[in-house]
């Protein structure tokens, strides 16, 4: 079995925090990494693990993943808690709706209405009970109020720059206790907007990875222009809880955002190997294809009906309901993938990117990023 960590690393102070200093490293962030059993040598490669929405490290698939994988195929797996992940979850409360006894007539029965409006108050609990035995649906919120500007979803540039700064530290920590691995074999994978952290990764931090494994990545954050909906059923009832997430409003400019203007703006060097569904609901595979063949080094695998084997691929939807590590495994036997050897990395001292408005400055001096916003 891999030996396991949990460690505390600072990280940057949130961009969005307009009245304070964001150029800080006191924001702290839980990292959690596997070393192989039989320790490290100079074929040792690192392997980062990028959760998606409703994906964390703590969880039991995770777990095995970071464990299983850096045994079986020589790597110190990575994972980290990255900005506002704990707002990606599964609803912990929903906000309770504002219903009137006169709403629920046409479907209730008036002892029913009573029990549910006991002592005169609408009561939600009771609502769910009564209601599991009717064929109803209901939109519903998922109460976010702890989203802050030092705290959120942004999902995109600080969800990037943590999840490089958590691998980029336990390189450090790997060097400085003189265990030996390939710095010329660091891997990122990704499913769904894991995934395209992943590219994101990969842009801010141009030949530090050397393969990226994509399982579905949307090609721009769809939930900063709609809601993400989840549905939960409760006997007949159907709950449609939306998160309503503040990202909308705090994000000023999401044109880099858009992996078409961000891969626009560099060369790409890294293998990519990407998967992507034929009735995907969140990106077209025209859409996705289209991206991949406009970059270096991207091979596009559609998933059809015929690929669905109910062992790797189980749909053809958003996902592919892969199994995570069936899916590592089918890529690293499936295609001609070498690495080549080395000790160092290489880290540009300032990236920049630029949108219409503004200048975006990923900086290593410090070894981990470090992103500065300037308007043009």
């Amino acid at each position: 079995m891999a030996d396991s960590y949990e460690i505390d690393v600072f990280t940057q102070e949130s961009i969005y925090s307009y009245e304070e200093d964001s150029s800080n490293f006191s924001r702290s962030m839980k990292v959690y990494f596997s070393i192989p059993k039989n320790g490290t040598d100079e074929d040792t490669g690192l392997l980062l693990l990028v959760a998606g929405f409703g994906g964390k490290p703590t969880s039991n698939v995770y777990k095995k993943m970071r464990d299983k994988l850096a045994d079986e195929y020589n790597l110190v797996t990575v994972q980290c808690e990255y900005f506002g992940y704990e707002f990606m979850q599964s609803p912990e409360k929903i906000l309770t709706p504002h219903i009137e006894k006169k709403q629920l007539k046409n479907t209730f029965t008036y002892e029913e209405i009573e029990e549910i409006f006991k002592n005169g108050v609408f009561n939600f609990d009771a609502f769910l009970n009564v209601g599991s035995k009717y064929k109803i649906n209901m939109d519903v919120t998922t109460d976010l109020h702890e989203e802050n500007v030092n705290n959120f979803n942004d999902m995109g540039l600080l969800q990037c720059t943590d999840n490089l700064t958590a691998v980029l530290n336990v390189m450090n920590i790997l060097y400085d206790n003189k265990y030996s691995f390939n710095s010329k074999k660091t891997i990122i994978y990704g499913h769904s907007h894991g995934a395209y952290l992943a590219y994101l990764c990969n842009a801010f931090a141009p030949n530090l990875f050397s393969l990226l494994i994509d399982n579905s990545a949307w090609l721009y954050p769809a939930y900063l222009n709609a809601n993400r909906v989840l549905y939960k059923e409760n006997g007949n009832l159907t709950l449609s809880i939306h998160f309503d997430y503040i990202a909308k409003k705090i994000i000023k400019d999401t044109e880099l955002l858009n992996l078409f203007n961000l891969y626009s703006q560099f060369s790409n060097n890294c293998n990519i190997i990407s998967y992507h569904g034929i009735t995907d609901n969140l990106v077209s595979c025209s859409e996705k294809s289209d991206f991949c063949n406009k970059i270096n080094y991207c091979m596009y695998n559609e998933i059809s009906e015929n690929d669905v084997d109910d062992f790797v691929f189980k749909s053809t939807n958003h996902g592919l309901n892969a199994d995570f590590i069936k899916l590592y495994n089918y890529t690293m036997s499936n295609f001609n993938i070498s690495f080549e050897k080395g000790t160092t990395f290489d880290l540009p001292s300032n990236l920049i990117y630029t949108t219409t408005k503004y200048r975006y400055i990923i900086n290593y001096d410090n070894v981990i990023p470090k992103i500065t916003i300037k308007e043009k």
